[in-house]
């Protein structure tokens, strides 16, 4: 397992529990995808999971485990995942300095996103 490839602050850490307690999955994994758009805009897929892959890279951050494939995992070296809460919105944001973004992705609901 690696801890460098990305990492959870405190508040995503708590989320991801929580989701995991509700779904009854405390041991599995979250399965992190970066999807690339054809107009250059890039979205994020989560979802769970109770193995890895052969060739997914496999994450210990923070007590979480996750799991990244390996065309998804250059994209995301280096990100941060960090969970916010407002009286608009609330959900993931994922920093990631492989994307020219500028200001993170929001991740909420049904799905994650990014682009401009």
């Amino acid at each position: 397992m690696t801890e460098s490839l990305i990492s959870f602050t405190e508040g995503a850490v708590s989320k991801i529990n929580e989701v995991l307690e509700e779904q009854g999955s405390k041991e599995s994994y979250l399965r992190i995808t970066l999807l690339m758009g054809e107009n250059g805009g890039t979205a994020y897929e989560f979802g769970l999971e109770d193995e890895p892959t052969k060739t997914d890279t496999v994450i210990d951050s923070n007590g979480i485990k996750a799991l990244i494939d390996s065309g998804s995992a250059p994209l995301i070296s280096g990100a941060s995942i960090d969970y916010v809460e407002g009286m608009q919105r609330s959900g993931f944001v994922i920093s990631n300095p492989n994307m020219p973004t500028g200001g993170g992705c929001a991740c909420g609901g049904g799905g994650c996103g990014c682009g401009r």
